[in-house]
Parts: C-alpha cells; sequence; structure tokens
C-alpha cells in the first residue's frame, strides 16, 4: 500500500498532540496538601457540617497510624481512585516529617493521576532535589511537562534520567527515549527526535508505535522511502496500538 506523503503530512499536527495517559508513566501514585471546594468556591454551612463530620472519623484513624503504614495507605487509597483519603493521609506524614523518603515522589503521581498537572510539577521538583539521582522523578518530571505542553523544560529531566537508568532497563530506557523523542520532534528539533526514535526502536525493534512516529519525523524530513519503510511496519497488522508504559 502506498501513502501519499501529502496525507502524512496533513497528520503530523494531529499525531503529536497526544493527550497524558497513565500508561505513558513508570511507576504507582500519589501528593502534597490539595483541597477541594464545590463548584464556583461556595459551601454552605450545611454541606461544611456534613464535611466535617464525614472527615472527622478519617482523620482520627489517620493520626492513629504510624507513618509507614500511613504510607501504605495512601498508597492503596491513590490506587482505588479515593484521593481524598491518599491526600489527607501524606499530608498526615508531611505534618510530621517533610523528608519522608520518596514522598513527594509518590504525591507527584497522584497529583498526575488527578490531572493536576502544577501541583505534580511542584512535587517532582521537590523530590529530584531531595533526591537527584533517581531516573524515575526526573522521567516523571519530564513527562509532567510534557503533559503541559512545555517540551523545552522536559528534555533535560528526560536526558538525566537516561544518564541514571542502569544499560540493563531496556523497557524504561525506551519509554524514556519515546519521550524523549516526542518533545524533540515537538520542540521542532526533527534530528534529535529522529535518533531518540531509533534508539528506543533498539529496545524495543517491534513497537508499532514507535515506528509510527519515526515515520511521521522522517516525513517532516521529507524522507519518503524511509518513511514508507516505517509507517509499512506500523502497517503491519491491525491489532490495536500498544502504549508505551
Amino acid at each position: 500500500m502506498k501513502y501519499p506523503v501529502a496525507i502524512f503530512l496533513g497528520i503530523l499536527p494531529l499525531a503529536f498532540i497526544l493527550g497524558c495517559s497513565k500508561d505513558n508513566s513508570t511507576s504507582p501514585k500519589t501528593g502534597i496538601i490539595y483541597h477541594s471546594g464545590s463548584i464556583g468556591g461556595e459551601t454552605t454551612s450545611n454541606s461544611q457540617s456534613s464535611l466535617k463530620l464525614e472527615i472527622q472519623p478519617l482523620h482520627d484513624k489517620l493520626i492513629s497510624l504510624n507513618n509507614n503504614d500511613l504510607f501504605q495507605f495512601a498508597l492503596t487509597c491513590g490506587n482505588q481512585g479515593n484521593y481524598s483519603e491518599a491526600l489527607m493521609a501524606y499530608h498526615t506524614i508531611l505534618e510530621r516529617d517533610k523528608n519522608y523518603p520518596d514522598i513527594y515522589y509518590y504525591q507527584g503521581l497522584l497529583y498526575r493521576d488527578m490531572g493536576l498537572l502544577d501541583e505534580a510539577i511542584c512535587a517532582f521538583q521537590t523530590a529530584t532535589t531531595q533526591n537527584p539521582d533517581s531516573a524515575e522523578a526526573h522521567y516523571n518530571l519530564g513527562y509532567a511537562y510534557r503533559c503541559k505542553g512545555l517540551h523545552h523544560e522536559a528534555i533535560p529531566h528526560y536526558q538525566k534520567s537516561l544518564a541514571l537508568l542502569p544499560e540493563g532497563k531496556a523497557k524504561q530506557k525506551a519509554s524514556v527515549h519515546y519521550n524523549l523523542g516526542f518533545s524533540y520532534f515537538s520542540h521542532g528539533l526533527i534530528d534529535d527526535a529522529i535518533s531518540e526514535f531509533n534508539k528506543a526502536l533498539a529496545y524495543k525493534p517491534k513497537d508499532r508505535e514507535i515506528h509510527q512516529k519515526l515515520g511521521i519525523a522522517y516525513t517532516a524530513k521529507g524522507w519518503k522511502d524511509k518513511a514508507k519503510n516505517e509507517f509499512s511496519q506500523y502497517q503491519e497488522d491491525n491489532k490495536p496500538v500498544k502504549k508505551i508504559p
């Protein structure tokens, strides 16, 4: 099957405007302090009283737990989608120990899952400050920036993550190279994007989505034959694209 270059040039903007999904992350979930209000920021005295009645038993339970149990409780609540409970648990830990290991990293994951990208970025920034050798924290900070469309800010954190990842972590390296390529492309650095997509394929040579993005990057360079080859591998079968984790 032939793919006219004009068609693929037409899909370039759409193909690289991707939403941020949980599948593109590397780890668990979780935040700092989050206060949510009603629509318009207004609450009635009745709703406030009701909220206090609901929160008090949970507050009493949380303060009775030690920090390690609180952390596990927060992780469980976050994984189950009980975000308010998870955030309260993290807040309780932070009131006791602002240096509790990895708490800001997991808070960032929770905020990201909630769609609170600004809060996620702040949490991941703190996580990378407290643990600058965490490949996962740098990767997820880069990904949060990418979700905000801040590709210039994302790039150095992807690069740092790659430098920190051991060579044996093939799956993780493929993900970082892919996302770095995505940010390079979105920032107009097509040659760098092509380089990163090829590095990702070295770890995952059969990944259809990487072949697709590489084909789009080749198309942007005007390299028709190379683009057709990548698109043919993308179209090898009709199976749904498997997202890079």
